[in-house]
């Protein structure tokens, strides 16, 4: 089949590659004049993944309407906060693709709308409407290990069945396992908010607190996501599957999550701002975390661990006294 990949970081060029190994022709968008040089030049990424050998047969372009055009279905590989203002100059071209498969994680900056959501804005339809034919992949993978052709596996969703399969073949390879799911929020839910536990992860790792601890904070972790997702509308056992607990796992122990590393940063001394600067790449965990924080007000939850750490991210709360609130709190049934 003919797929375009909007945007060559990390995750959009190792799926581009591995959709090209699959035999599919591929053109992915680059912004970075670097980059489309590079790949094309000589078939690696100058910026990300820069290790992996590029497929002779990906082409890479930075002109995008051109890579939507020529192809049938289109892989979303943006970060949050930029998909809306990226996209809505090509929708046109957008609409008349068979689908549209976010591999991205995050919500929209400011109203906490789930990724699909925008994209059924921007191409105005109908969300799970017979018209919606987008889907969303997630799941425990780090792109560096999937470029390394590391065991692996995922979940794809979409209320457009007939385009979950189809996805879900052209991705599955002999080392990157793709399962279905029906309940795209759930996946992109938990997908998305995985990402502030595994910055408290790294700050329990960064303060050596201990497996005991880790363990603990992990399990109290997926208890809190749960509650948040499924009063959000996803599946309870959705977070329990590949996109919640899975990732959790993953990035909360993983040297190569950003939202890890930035978490063990802070549990050092360095500040969120002195890191992301640093940082090439989006920690989608900063934005999720604000946004959760205020859904948990909003939906009158009680999240501890997203409120603790909320206020290390923008009160500069000390991450040690975070987590002396967290032991200090009132003793109570573990299913509350």
């Amino acid at each position: 089949m003919k797929f375009a990949v909007i945007g060559a970081g990390s995750w959009g060029t190792t799926l581009a590659n591995l959709l090209s190994n699959n035999g599919h022709k591929v053109m992915l968008w680059a912004r970075e004049p670097e980059v489309v040089a590079g790949i094309n030049t000589d078939r690696h990424n100058p910026y990300f993944v820069s290790h992996l050998e590029i497929n002779p047969t990906l082409v890479c372009t930075n002109d995008m309407d051109e890579a939507i055009n020529a192809s049938e279905l289109a892989l979303i590989s943006i970060p949050s906060g930029f998909i809306k203002d990226t996209l809505e100059p090509h929708k046109e071209s957008l609409r008349k693709l068979r689908g549209i498969a976010n591999v991205a994680k995050g919500f929209e900056r400011g109203t906490g709308r789930r990724i699909s959501q925008m994209l059924c804005e921007i191409l105005g339809i109908e969300p799970d409407s017979a018209e919606d034919h987008i889907a969303c992949l997630s799941g425990p993978n780090i792109a560096d290990e999937v470029a390394k052709q590391k065991l692996g596996a995922c979940v794809i969703a979409s209320p457009d069945v007939e385009l979950a399969k189809t996805l879900q073949q052209c991705l599955s390879t002999n080392y990157f396992r793709v399962y279905s799911q029906n309940d795209r929020t759930g996946v992109e839910l938990g997908g998305t908010l995985k990402n502030i536990y595994a910055i408290g992860a790294g700050i329990v790792d960064g303060l050596e607190l201990g497996d005991n601890c880790k363990a603990a904070y992990l399990t109290r972790s997926l208890h809190e996501l749960v509650k948040l997702g499924t009063a959000l509308g996803g599946q309870a056992q959705t977070f329990y599957g590949l996109t919640g607990l899975g990732d959790l796992m993953t990035t909360s122990n993983s040297i190569l999550s950003r939202n890890h590393r930035l978490g063990a940063a802070m549990a050092k001394g360095t500040s969120l701002k002195e890191f992301t600067e640093s940082m090439k790449m989006v920690v989608e965990g900063v934005e999720t975390t604000k946004i959760a924080n205020e859904w948990g007000k909003k939906l009158n939850l009680e999240l501890p661990i997203t409120e603790e750490l909320y206020r290390i991210l923008f009160e500069g709360q000390p991450a040690k006294s975070a987590a002396q609130n967290l032991m200090g709190r009132a003793l109570k049934a573990e299913t509350d």
